[in-house]
């Protein structure tokens, strides 16, 4: 329909053109005739001095004569002769000849030689007998006779227009015919081209929508269709007070598939996991690909959390079958995080923060799936808010170091102790590392914490030697401390600042943090282990540890984690777990420190185990450094040498400080 605007405008404007056209051309034919009449019967008959002195009765009614055919054919109305002084020499109507009129404006043009058309309408009362005619067209011609230029008269014709009119209607409709002929074709022309296109663009509009809101790879739909959605059923759920749940499903060593097989097995895998999962789910739901190998799954109608935990389960279950890829079976395994409205969060960023939160949580506890829990969430506001209050802590010495014993379990001397770092919050009371470490780590301010806590715990280390305590000190790493090459150089500028051997400082390491990058780690541990700095393997048994491998590692001492100290009293596999570690410690050529020890039977019993070292408890709890100075006098002056219990001072400040 728009493409017709033009068309029809473009008729009109050529239909208007070509009538004038038309008409232009009939009047000249017109013109031409009178000039033709003029020169073939009238002119013959007169002279320049006929005009002046006037025609006899013979010559007018010669004339006559040779007009006679023409007007009675109606092929001409009336004519009409004019001298140069506006006298009639001649006329049709012999009344007015040799009668004078007034000269009007088309008859002076043409007796000063110009040749004049004019359409009349015969409103003039002159004209009363012409009427019959409808229209005349009147044309005026000079007269010119022998070589003179000047004209020396005027030829007035009328002409009656209906047959001109006639011919110019016709020609007129035939070519209107002609051009509209021409139009319809070029507009069915365009039409077809101008429909194609907008098909085109349709089609192209529809499916650059459809790639804005889909994947590409598996054609289900992208985070943006997935935000839409679930905004839809939330602004649903608080209508009828329902609930919705959304789900994060990332493949666990998806990596390993793509390094193995190739991305374009990689691939193949998604979409079968894309399918898999959208047949499992109802038509009201939605299955996304939300980017790499992480879907997400929004129910928009579901009975309250436990339902939501149940539907998870069923879907990684449709997951359990192996994998037919390139030929190669492969188990899959998924980690799941849940949130639910109204449970979990109000609006769309907060549940999928929260269920981001939740799966991985589900993957570092390997438990397949979980509900979002505030307590397992190091990103929540509260949390959060201690960032920037950590490197106020870390300006104003906030973060304190407590010691805890670690004593001989065969003659009870204490000859080192750990240092553990805490916060002691100007509003909210004195904070466990659990509370603001894993917040340091993820912050990238960990590197800042360990220097503080290393700074700290030499500067109290050398006070206590100039009270003449000899005494050695262990300090935590974490597993960025290991993937920092300038952490030794650090290290041994503190040792210097404070004139500490380097044997006095002990760095305790967790299986994890060994693993997590084998290559620096042994790079490290190296050149610590050559500055005489003591290195233990903290935590053992909870990680994953090659054997072979820690064998390489410069480590002299292994920690057995509390969790089996604890219950090896009352769970005999905790105990073979701690004679067994015991046995490889000392096979290996190392120290075994034993972590938890809170009662007089575990000690006893780790003793004749022959374990090294423990910690725990029923020693002392960790201890403010302006307590531990009189604690370890106490205990010296106090502790028989061969007597597996602590001495009654140490129980009695374990009492007070618990």
């Amino acid at each position: 329909m728009v493409s017709l605007v033009p068309i029809v405008m473009l008729a009109v404007a050529l239909a208007y053109i070509l009538r004038g056209e038309i008409t232009q051309r009939a009047l000249a034919n017109a013109r031409q005739s009178a000039v033709l009449l003029e020169r073939g019967i009238v002119e013959p008959q007169l002279s320049a001095t006929v005009l002046r002195t006037g025609l006899s009765k013979s010559r007018v009614r010669a004339i006559d004569r040779s007009l006679a055919a023409s007007l009675a054919s109606k092929q001409i109305a009336r004519i009409k002769v004019w001298a140069e002084s506006g006298r009639v020499v001649y006329a049709t109507d012999h009344a007015v000849i040799n009668h004078r009129f007034a000269v009007d404006d088309d008859l002076r043009k043409a007796l000063s030689g110009g040749t004049v058309s004019d359409v009349s309408n015969l409103t003039k009362a002159e004209n009363i007998t012409d009427r019959a005619f409808g229209q005349l067209l009147e044309v005026y011609t000079p007269l010119r006779f022998g070589k003179s230029g000047r004209p020396a008269g005027a030829f007035e014709l009328y002409l009656p227009y209906r047959p001109i009119a006639a011919a110019i209607k016709h020609d007129t409709t035939q070519l209107s015919l002609v051009l509209l002929a021409g139009l319809v074709v070029l507009y069915l022309a365009l039409f077809r081209i101008v429909a194609s296109a907008s098909r085109r663009l349709r089609r192209q509009a529809a499916e650059n929508e459809h790639l804005a809101l889909h994947d590409p790879l598996t054609n289900l739909p992208n985070r943006s269709l997935f935000h839409d959605r679930a905004a839809q059923a939330i602004r649903a759920a608080k209508r009828n007070r329902g609930c919705v749940a959304l789900m994060l499903f990332d493949l666990d060593r998806f990596k390993e598939v793509n390094d193995t097989l190739g991305h374009h097995n990689g691939d193949l895998l998604l979409k079968q996991i894309g399918s898999q999962l959208a047949v499992a789910l109802r038509e009201s739901d939605t299955i996304a690909r939300l980017g790499g190998d992480e879907f997400g799954v929004l129910l928009p109608t579901v009975a309250d959390n436990d339902a939501a935990l149940s539907i998870a389960e069923s879907l990684r279950q449709t997951l359990r079958d192996p994998v037919s890829i390139d030929g190669i079976l492969l188990d899959l395994e998924v980690s799941v995080g849940i949130a639910v409205y109204p449970s979990h969060g109000d609006d769309v960023e907060a549940l999928l923060q929260h269920a981001d939160v939740a799966m991985y949580v589900a993957k570092a506890d390997s438990s397949g799936c979980e509900l979002y829990s505030a307590d397992r969430d190091t990103y929540s506001p509260e949390r959060l808010a201690l960032v920037g209050e950590l490197r106020r802590a870390l300006d104003q010495h906030e973060l304190v170091l407590h010691y805890m014993p670690k004593a001989d379990l065969r003659s009870g001397s204490v000859g080192s102790v750990e240092a553990l770092i805490r916060w002691q919050h100007p509003d909210r009371g004195l904070l466990q590392p659990d509370e603001f470490i894993p917040l340091a780590e993820h912050t990238g301010m960990i590197r800042e914490v360990t220097q503080y806590a290393l700074n700290a715990a030499l500067r109290q280390l050398r006070a206590w030697r100039e009270e003449g305590l000899e005494i050695s000190v262990a300090v935590n790493l974490s597993a960025r401390d290991l993937l920092d090459l300038e952490l030794p150089d650090t290290i041994h500028h503190l040792l210097t600042q404070y004139d500490i051997p380097g044997n006095q400082l002990e760095l305790e390491i967790t299986e994890t943090v060994i693993l997590a990058n084998p290559m620096r780690a042994r790079l490290i541990l190296n050149r610590l282990s050559a500055m005489g700095i003591q290195l233990a393997v903290d935590d053992f048994g909870t990680g994953y540890s090659s054997l072979a491998y820690l064998k390489r590692l410069p480590v002299g001492e292994l920690k057995i984690d509390r969790s089996f100290v604890m219950n090896m009293g009352r769970d005999e596999n905790d105990a073979v777990i701690v004679r067994s570690t015991i046995d490889l410690a000392r096979n290996l050529g190392l120290r075994v420190v034993a972590e938890g020890v809170e009662n007089e039977t575990i000690w006893n019993a780790l003793a004749d185990l022959k374990c090294d070292q423990a910690q725990g408890y029923y020693l002392s709890c960790a201890l403010p450094e302006q307590d531990l100075a009189q604690w370890l006098r106490q205990h010296q002056a106090t502790t028989p040498s061969k007597d597996h219990m602590p001495t009654a001072a140490a129980e009695t400040t374990l009492k007070a400080t618990a």
